[in-house]
């Protein structure tokens, strides 16, 4: 609960919108409550003219809650969807903050899933449950003192079914909540196996079993009904047992003004009326319970997403000295992979800065491995790697990426234009993308495109080649001016010519450290680099 009322502070003029709306609807409906009084009492007395004239001024209440329930509706709609991009952006946020390690423990689909259909649940059992809250507490409030105006006596008994009405769904709230956290999470797991066997296709297709797309996400999707129906039935029974309620409070409301009326306390008139004022008060105290009961049920929910840890994981460890690199140390390095050494033997190796290193060895020999600790995406090793004379998993990520920049040999591209992929949203001129371009040899290719720089590159580079897809990547990392540069098979599809021009334009720039992993050296350019170690 104190999730949802959290993000009610981020949009509060909307919010007061929403309750100015709400309290001017609901004391508009019991002026149409009173207003039945009079049309009864007159057309029980058989005068035809006031009959009439409160006839009129019905239907024009009526023709002003309905403007003004059109409006409400509106905004109250404006008001979740604003409410909802604020969550996501805080999710968003969360994410973004967290280190390569941290974020891929979990598949990308379960974070589709919180931004998508987590989502939809929340807007519905959530922020559109607490605005609807507001109606739950102004209708019972305004019809409670016009009941009040016919006699005192309503109040006990309101008092007493609204106790029913409210206390009995709660029996089950429990179940309820746990129902409704084991759909989200079939949801992320239905979503992370809809985009893996889409994903998958080309390969299905190859091998001509394609009735496995449909098996794995079918499988997923019956898990999912198994969760939803699970949750229907408990919310169908709290909002039973309070629809119940409800028609058990209304009888008696009508019974008593009945037995009032015979006692000439109140006017025949005030039946009708009551019925109303008692349909307000006891449908909005019915849906309480469930309305409570779903919104309780969205913390298991809301804890997932960790909002409320405050620590930057980026941010937390030691800084270099004036972010400037001068050694690499090496020493036992060693790392796991499910309980084995990913490493041979022990690694035991110096880089000065500004040399240029190849690492060279067999495929799976933890080449990989070894770039990804040297760039802070895996901390988890025995042994020492100190940055100038400091450990590496005391320094903080972000400290380690002002200095060390990863190109990865599987470069990731987004589905959008060639220079979106290059600067990532960041500032860089068309001349240094140019130089870029130029030095990872693509600028050739790019300048004969009839949009140039803005042409779309498709989804994950589906327009380019391997080689420019990697060439794409290598001016990517060209364009921040890092002092550590670490190429994991970045020209391992490029073509020989191709690869050696690419690796002599690393290898000439003087002033950075540039480390190579390699499977295959070129005995053209092996006499350039300070070193090769092998892994």
């Amino acid at each position: 609960m104190k999730y949802l009322f959290r993000y009610l502070k981020y949009e509060p003029l909307l919010v007061s919108q929403v309750v100015v709306l709400t309290i001017i609807t609901s004391a508009l409906r019991v002026v149409h409550a009173l207003i039945n009084v009079q049309i009864f009492n007159n057309l029980i007395a058989l005068k035809m003219l006031p009959f009439f004239q409160w006839v009129i001024y019905d239907v024009a209440i009526f023709a002003v809650l309905s403007v003004f329930l059109i409006i409400l509706q509106i905004i109250r709609e404006k008001t979740v969807q604003y409410l909802s991009r604020d969550l996501r952006q805080e999710i968003v946020r969360h994410l973004a903050s967290r280190t390569i390690e941290q974020y891929q423990a979990q598949d990308t689909g379960v974070y589709a899933s919180w931004l998508t259909n987590d989502m939809t649940t929340i807007e519905n059992d959530g922020f559109g449950n607490i605005l609807e809250a507001i109606q739950i507490i102004t209708d019972p409030l305004f019809s409670l003192i016009a009941l009040i105006q016919f006699s005192w006596t309503f109040i006990p008994l309101v008092l007493f079914v609204s106790l029913l009405t409210v206390v009995f769904p709660q029996v089950i709230r429990k179940q309820l909540a746990k129902a409704s956290f084991s759909t989200t999470k079939a949801n992320e797991k239905l979503l992370n196996v809809i985009n893996d066997a889409l994903g998958g296709f080309r390969t299905f297709a190859i091998f001509g079993v394609e009735q496995q797309l449909e098996n794995r996400i079918i499988n997923a999707v019956q898990v999912v009904i198994q969760k939803k129906v699970g949750q229907v039935k408990y919310q169908t029974v709290a909002n039973n047992i309070a629809g119940f309620s409800n028609i058990l409070g209304q009888v008696g409301i009508q019974a008593w003004t009945g037995f009032l009326a015979l006692r000439h306390i109140i006017s025949i008139g005030v039946i009708a009326s009551s019925g109303n004022l008692s349909y307000n008060v006891f449908n909005s105290l019915a849906v309480i319970a469930p309305i409570w009961s779903e919104m309780t049920a969205l913390e298991p929910i809301f804890k997932k997403y960790q909002l409320n840890d405050t620590v930057e994981p980026k941010k937390v460890g030691k800084n270099i000295r004036n972010e400037s690199f001068n050694l690499l140390k090496v020493s036992n390095l060693q790392t796991q992979f499910d309980h084995l050494p990913v490493f041979k033997h022990p690694l035991n190796f110096v880089i000065n800065a500004k040399e240029k290193v190849a690492i060279h060895g067999e495929s799976g020999s933890g080449k990989t491995t070894f770039m990804k600790i040297l760039s802070g995406q895996l901390r988890n090793y025995s042994g020492s790697l100190k940055l100038n004379q400091i450990e590496e998993k005391e320094l903080s990520y972000d400290t380690l990426r002002r200095i060390i920049l990863y190109i990865d040999q599987t470069p990731y591209l987004f589905n959008d234009s060639i220079r979106y992929n290059l600067c990532l949203g960041e500032d860089f001129s068309d001349k240094q993308i140019k130089i870029a371009l130029t030095k990872a040899d693509l600028w050739t290719f790019i300048e004969k495109l009839p949009k140039g720089l803005n042409t779309m590159v498709g989804e994950n580079g589906t327009n380019l080649s391997g080689g420019q897809k990697q060439r794409l990547a290598l001016a990517r990392g060209l364009l921040r001016n890092r002092q550590v540069i670490l190429l994991d098979e970045s020209t391992s599809n490029l073509d020989k010519a191709s690869a050696l021009q690419v690796e002599n334009s690393f290898l000439s720039l003087k002033d950075l450290t540039v480390i190579f992993v390699s499977h295959q050296l070129h005995d053209e350019n092996k006499v350039s680099f300070d070193q090769v170690i092998e892994i």
